[in-house]
Protein backbone atom coordinates (compact mmCIF):
# COMPACT_ATOMS: atom_id res chain seq x y z
CA UNK A 1 0.00 0.00 0.00
CA UNK A 2 2.71 2.47 0.65
CA UNK A 3 4.61 1.83 -2.39
CA UNK A 4 1.20 2.49 -4.25
CA UNK A 5 0.60 5.48 -2.58
CA UNK A 6 4.23 6.81 -3.52
CA UNK A 7 3.45 5.70 -6.94
CA UNK A 8 0.50 7.91 -7.29
CA UNK A 9 1.77 10.60 -5.72
CA UNK A 10 5.25 10.73 -8.06
CA UNK A 11 3.40 10.41 -11.35
CA UNK A 12 0.78 13.11 -10.09
CA UNK A 13 4.07 14.79 -9.52
CA UNK A 14 5.32 13.78 -13.17
CA UNK A 15 1.97 15.40 -14.73
CA UNK A 16 2.08 18.72 -12.52
CA UNK A 17 6.04 18.84 -13.74
CA UNK A 18 5.12 18.74 -17.10
CA UNK A 19 2.35 21.05 -16.78
CA UNK A 20 3.71 23.89 -14.91
CA UNK A 21 6.62 23.78 -17.44
CA UNK A 22 4.77 23.36 -20.84
CA UNK A 23 1.19 25.34 -19.34
CA UNK A 24 -0.77 23.18 -22.38
CA UNK A 25 -3.66 22.12 -20.82
CA UNK A 26 -4.59 24.84 -18.31
CA UNK A 27 -3.30 27.60 -20.90
CA UNK A 28 -5.99 26.23 -23.31
CA UNK A 29 -8.84 25.46 -21.32
CA UNK A 30 -8.18 29.09 -19.51
CA UNK A 31 -8.42 30.58 -23.12
CA UNK A 32 -11.16 28.80 -24.07
CA UNK A 33 -13.38 29.56 -21.15
CA UNK A 34 -12.91 33.03 -21.36
CA UNK A 35 -13.27 33.31 -25.02
CA UNK A 36 -16.80 31.56 -24.58
CA UNK A 37 -17.51 34.27 -21.24
CA UNK A 38 -17.11 37.00 -22.98
CA UNK A 39 -18.72 35.52 -26.42
CA UNK A 40 -22.14 34.93 -23.99
CA UNK A 41 -21.78 37.89 -22.12
CA UNK A 42 -22.65 39.60 -25.37
CA UNK A 43 -25.02 37.04 -26.89
CA UNK A 44 -27.58 36.55 -24.15
CA UNK A 45 -30.10 38.21 -22.62
CA UNK A 46 -28.94 41.63 -20.42
CA UNK A 47 -31.80 40.98 -17.52
CA UNK A 48 -30.07 39.95 -14.52
CA UNK A 49 -33.22 37.75 -13.68
CA UNK A 50 -32.30 35.76 -16.97
CA UNK A 51 -29.02 35.29 -16.18
CA UNK A 52 -29.35 34.18 -12.85
CA UNK A 53 -31.70 31.56 -13.88
CA UNK A 54 -29.26 29.87 -16.81
CA UNK A 55 -26.07 30.26 -15.02
CA UNK A 56 -25.35 26.58 -13.81
CA UNK A 57 -26.14 25.15 -17.20
CA UNK A 58 -23.75 27.78 -18.93
CA UNK A 59 -21.18 27.34 -16.26
CA UNK A 60 -21.04 23.50 -16.89
CA UNK A 61 -21.25 23.98 -20.25
CA UNK A 62 -17.88 26.15 -20.21
CA UNK A 63 -17.02 23.65 -17.62
CA UNK A 64 -17.50 20.19 -19.57
CA UNK A 65 -15.92 21.15 -22.86
CA UNK A 66 -12.66 22.51 -21.34
CA UNK A 67 -12.45 19.60 -19.26
CA UNK A 68 -12.37 17.78 -22.73
CA UNK A 69 -9.71 19.47 -23.82
CA UNK A 70 -7.84 18.65 -20.72
CA UNK A 71 -8.69 15.11 -21.48
CA UNK A 72 -6.68 15.10 -25.12
CA UNK A 73 -4.13 16.88 -24.04
CA UNK A 74 -3.50 14.98 -20.77
CA UNK A 75 -3.29 11.43 -23.00
CA UNK A 76 -1.76 13.19 -25.90
CA UNK A 77 1.33 13.96 -23.54
CA UNK A 78 1.55 10.16 -22.84
CA UNK A 79 1.27 9.07 -26.15
CA UNK A 80 4.17 11.48 -27.20
CA UNK A 81 7.66 9.98 -27.23
CA UNK A 82 5.95 6.37 -26.36
CA UNK A 83 5.57 7.91 -22.57
CA UNK A 84 2.44 5.66 -22.22
CA UNK A 85 4.93 1.87 -23.22
CA UNK A 86 7.40 2.84 -21.02
CA UNK A 87 4.62 3.76 -17.77
CA UNK A 88 2.98 0.25 -18.58
CA UNK A 89 6.51 -1.76 -18.68
CA UNK A 90 7.42 -0.19 -15.54
CA UNK A 91 6.89 -2.10 -12.00
CA UNK A 92 4.21 0.44 -11.66
CA UNK A 93 0.33 -0.31 -10.45
CA UNK A 94 -2.18 0.22 -13.19
CA UNK A 95 -4.36 1.44 -10.62
CA UNK A 96 -1.99 4.16 -10.00
CA UNK A 97 -1.42 5.43 -13.54
CA UNK A 98 -5.29 6.08 -13.91
CA UNK A 99 -5.66 7.65 -10.69
CA UNK A 100 -2.96 9.79 -11.59
CA UNK A 101 -4.60 10.96 -15.03
CA UNK A 102 -7.99 11.11 -12.79
CA UNK A 103 -6.60 13.65 -10.08
CA UNK A 104 -4.66 15.46 -12.68
CA UNK A 105 -7.45 16.54 -15.06
CA UNK A 106 -9.84 16.77 -11.91
CA UNK A 107 -7.70 19.49 -10.48
CA UNK A 108 -7.21 21.49 -13.81
CA UNK A 109 -11.08 21.34 -14.15
CA UNK A 110 -11.62 22.18 -9.94
CA UNK A 111 -8.79 24.95 -11.22
CA UNK A 112 -11.05 26.61 -14.24
CA UNK A 113 -14.33 26.70 -11.84
CA UNK A 114 -12.84 28.25 -9.34
CA UNK A 115 -11.97 30.98 -11.53
CA UNK A 116 -15.03 30.91 -14.19
CA UNK A 117 -17.88 30.84 -11.16
CA UNK A 118 -16.48 33.96 -9.58
CA UNK A 119 -15.97 35.74 -13.17
CA UNK A 120 -19.74 34.77 -14.13
CA UNK A 121 -20.91 36.54 -11.36
CA UNK A 122 -18.96 39.51 -12.43
CA UNK A 123 -19.48 39.65 -15.87
CA UNK A 124 -23.45 38.39 -15.31
CA UNK A 125 -24.27 40.64 -12.06
CA UNK A 126 -24.96 36.89 -10.58
CA UNK A 127 -24.48 36.53 -6.72
CA UNK A 128 -22.63 33.45 -5.47
CA UNK A 129 -25.09 33.12 -2.83
CA UNK A 130 -23.63 29.98 -0.99
CA UNK A 131 -20.25 28.10 -0.82
CA UNK A 132 -22.21 25.24 -1.40
CA UNK A 133 -21.07 25.42 -5.27
CA UNK A 134 -17.45 24.31 -4.40
CA UNK A 135 -19.16 21.13 -2.90
CA UNK A 136 -20.68 20.82 -6.40
CA UNK A 137 -18.06 20.94 -8.74
CA UNK A 138 -16.03 18.88 -6.38
CA UNK A 139 -18.19 15.93 -7.07
CA UNK A 140 -18.90 16.68 -10.52
CA UNK A 141 -15.63 17.08 -11.94
CA UNK A 142 -14.52 14.36 -10.24
CA UNK A 143 -17.27 11.98 -11.69
CA UNK A 144 -16.14 13.33 -15.18
CA UNK A 145 -12.81 13.06 -14.98
CA UNK A 146 -12.87 9.55 -13.68
CA UNK A 147 -15.21 8.53 -16.52
CA UNK A 148 -13.44 10.83 -18.75
CA UNK A 149 -9.90 9.46 -18.37
CA UNK A 150 -11.03 5.49 -18.57
CA UNK A 151 -12.65 6.04 -22.10
CA UNK A 152 -9.95 9.11 -22.91
CA UNK A 153 -7.66 5.88 -22.81
CA UNK A 154 -9.97 3.69 -24.86
CA UNK A 155 -9.47 5.85 -27.85
CA UNK A 156 -5.72 6.69 -27.46
CA UNK A 157 -4.73 4.67 -29.72
CA UNK A 158 -6.95 5.65 -32.20
CA UNK A 159 -6.01 7.79 -35.23
CA UNK A 160 -9.07 9.49 -34.62
CA UNK A 161 -9.24 9.83 -31.29
CA UNK A 162 -9.90 13.51 -30.85
CA UNK A 163 -13.27 13.11 -32.53
CA UNK A 164 -13.72 9.52 -31.19
CA UNK A 165 -13.39 11.08 -27.11
CA UNK A 166 -16.55 13.75 -27.38
CA UNK A 167 -18.38 11.07 -29.60
CA UNK A 168 -18.24 8.08 -26.84
CA UNK A 169 -18.07 9.99 -23.85
CA UNK A 170 -20.40 12.85 -23.86
CA UNK A 171 -23.31 10.65 -24.06
CA UNK A 172 -22.75 8.43 -21.02
CA UNK A 173 -21.48 11.69 -19.14
CA UNK A 174 -25.08 13.27 -19.45
CA UNK A 175 -26.81 11.93 -16.36
CA UNK A 176 -23.98 13.19 -14.42
CA UNK A 177 -24.19 16.53 -15.97
CA UNK A 178 -27.93 17.17 -15.25
CA UNK A 179 -27.48 16.34 -11.92
CA UNK A 180 -24.61 18.70 -11.36
CA UNK A 181 -26.77 21.23 -13.36
CA UNK A 182 -29.59 20.59 -11.18
CA UNK A 183 -27.62 20.96 -8.13
CA UNK A 184 -26.32 24.41 -8.98
CA UNK A 185 -29.43 25.94 -9.65
CA UNK A 186 -31.19 24.83 -6.83
CA UNK A 187 -27.70 26.79 -4.70
CA UNK A 188 -27.80 29.81 -7.52
CA UNK A 189 -31.75 30.17 -6.60
CA UNK A 190 -30.75 30.62 -2.75
CA UNK A 191 -32.72 27.87 -2.38
CA UNK A 192 -32.17 25.34 1.22
CA UNK A 193 -29.15 22.81 0.55
CA UNK A 194 -31.65 19.98 1.32
CA UNK A 195 -33.60 20.80 -2.28
CA UNK A 196 -30.47 19.88 -4.05
CA UNK A 197 -29.71 16.61 -1.98
CA UNK A 198 -31.30 14.01 -4.55
CA UNK A 199 -29.54 15.53 -7.01
CA UNK A 200 -26.00 15.58 -5.22
CA UNK A 201 -26.60 12.05 -4.00
CA UNK A 202 -26.92 11.39 -7.69
CA UNK A 203 -23.38 13.03 -8.23
CA UNK A 204 -21.93 10.64 -5.21
CA UNK A 205 -23.39 7.41 -6.81
CA UNK A 206 -22.06 8.57 -10.72
CA UNK A 207 -18.68 9.30 -8.72
CA UNK A 208 -18.61 6.06 -7.11
CA UNK A 209 -19.76 4.20 -10.32
CA UNK A 210 -17.12 5.48 -12.51
CA UNK A 211 -14.43 5.35 -10.23
CA UNK A 212 -15.09 1.78 -9.56
CA UNK A 213 -15.22 1.06 -12.78
CA UNK A 214 -12.16 2.63 -14.09
CA UNK A 215 -9.97 0.93 -11.61
CA UNK A 216 -11.28 -2.35 -12.66
CA UNK A 217 -11.59 -1.88 -16.33
CA UNK A 218 -8.22 0.66 -17.10
CA UNK A 219 -5.55 -2.23 -16.58
CA UNK A 220 -7.09 -4.13 -19.55
CA UNK A 221 -8.25 -1.17 -22.00
CA UNK A 222 -4.57 -0.05 -21.82
CA UNK A 223 -3.57 -3.67 -22.20
CA UNK A 224 -5.25 -3.72 -25.45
Amino acid sequence: MKSFFHSLITLIKKDLSIERHTREIFLVMLIFALSILFILNFALDTEVKARSSGAAGLIWVILVISGQLSLNQIMNLEKQGNMLEALLTAPVSRTAIYLSKVITCFLAMIAMALIIYPLYSIFYNTPLRSVHHLWVALLGCWGYASLGTLISGMTIQTRMRDILLPVLFFPVIIPLIVAAVNSSSVIFRGEPIGSALPWISQLIAFDVIFTAIGIISFEYIVED
